[in-house]
């Protein structure tokens, strides 16, 4: 997929209210909204969203890693 080295495109969700950004994952594992600084509840913690999940029955897309 990419060097160990590369900048990844993800879907991340905040952890404080599960809020869903693009964002980018830094080869460290640092996740970043793309275009801010954080969310906006003010969280600047991320988790990456797990794409492998349609959508739920409740309605929200993917999944988050937090759990």
């Amino acid at each position: 997929m990419g060097d160990d080295d590369e900048v990844m495109r993800v879907l991340a969700a905040c952890e404080n209210c599960q809020s869903i950004y693009a964002a980018r994952q830094w080869p460290d594992g640092d996740i970043q909204a793309i275009g801010s600084d954080g969310c906006d509840c003010g969280s600047t913690d991320f988790v990456l969203v797990d794409e492998s999940d349609d959508t739920s029955d409740d309605g929200t897309v993917g999944r988050t890693n937090a759990e």
